[in-house]
């Protein structure tokens, strides 16, 4: 944070170059600029430790499991990080610790996902359900050590905004992408990467649908492969609110095999990257991959194995999409060249 912007903006871009090195063959990576560097993050997950009537809340230290409190997350929207100045006095009276996500909910309320081992205290459920139907709150889950089920409290789904512009849910507490407006020019510049109607397309590490809800629209046939079951569910419930379709598969995306019908391969993997899907699509008969990565490292390995199988590098993207971080986004599309075979 102590770095101007610009200069984080340079740093970047430098970082992804550095990475994939002589395999970007030339080719200059794209920047894509954050139009804001704070107040920005529609999801923020935090620590919690509550003991003798007080709970302490905040960001984990550095490289350590040390909690620190703060007076203001600078990242955070001012939505949430309004309701992260209440949970404190909320869980003062219980016991044990946690961890804590609070992300954007329906109608731009926060929506609270509180995973929790110990006793929370007598309130803490009363005052939930109070906030909730006040409207302050969109909704809570509560995932309570040793319970069969989580319980639920209003609506406690994300809700960001698809590349379409429009709701896009996902589990409460799942992943979703925390700068709406740098996700929507990613998926569009992913549903631009893959290509038009004409070819089949995969999908994999599919989420809740981020890039789905694209896709759909313009492959002329998708599937899309995920392992969690409550994303899967939730990437059907987007497709259908826009009544679209896409055969959805609930697997891991690092160890599917990839059909020989297969012309184009999305991926977006966590941060460990997907060493087993990239290996596959470089056995496949694919002929584009577009791969989007959230660590330069694990990136440049995955593009190595493509490249190895005479995959070309024809674009790289980077996108401000963690502002006053050190992370960054890319998206990197891959074709084979003309006449190589699968290796």
């Amino acid at each position: 944070m102590h770095i101007d912007p610009a200069v984080q903006h340079d740093a970047r871009v430098r970082i992804v170059r550095h990475a994939l090195g002589t395999m970007l063959g030339g080719v200059e990576p794209r920047a894509h600029r954050a139009p804001v560097a704070e107040g920005y993050r529609t999801r923020i997950r935090l620590a919690v430790d509550a003991t003798k009537g007080r709970s302490l809340v905040g960001f984990r230290r550095a490289r350590s499991h040390r909690i620190v409190e703060v007076d203001r997350c600078l990242v955070a929207s001012p939505v949430l990080d309004g309701a992260r100045a209440e949970v404190s006095a909320w869980l003062g009276s219980s016991r044990g610790k946690g961890e804590l996500t609070l992300a954007t909910g329906m109608g731009g309320r926060p929506a609270i996902y509180l995973e929790w081992e110990g006793e929370l205290g007598s309130t803490v459920f009363r005052e939930a359900e109070e906030r909730v139907l006040s409207g302050r709150w969109a909704g809570v889950r509560f995932a309570l050590s040793g319970a069969n089920r989580p319980t639920d409290i209003g609506d406690p789904r994300t809700v960001t905004t698809g590349v379409d512009g429009m709701a896009l849910v996902a589990p409460p507490g799942g992943f979703s992408q925390a700068f709406d407006a740098m996700n929507k020019e990613l998926a569009g510049a992913v549903v631009g990467a893959a290509g038009r109607a004409g070819r089949k397309t995969w999908e994999l590490f599919a989420g809740s649908g981020n890039f789905t809800v694209g896709l759909a629209r313009e492959a002329e046939t998708l599937e899309s492969v995920e392992s969690d079951a409550a994303a899967v569910e939730a990437a059907r419930t987007n497709l259908q609110a826009r009544g679209l379709r896409a055969k959805l598969r609930c697997a891991d995306a690092d160890a599917v095999d990839v059909g020989d019908d297969v012309r184009v391969v999305v991926m977006d993997p966590p941060r460990t990257g997907a060493p087993g899907a990239s290996l596959r699509t470089a056995r496949s008969r694919a002929r584009r991959v577009v791969m989007v990565s959230c660590d330069p490292a694990t990136l440049a390995r995955d593009v190595r194995m493509l490249t190895n199988a005479r995959f070309v590098v024809k674009s790289v993207d980077v996108f401000e999409m963690f502002p006053h971080t050190s992370h960054v986004e890319s998206m990197v599309v891959l074709e084979r060249e003309p006449g190589a075979r699968s290796g």
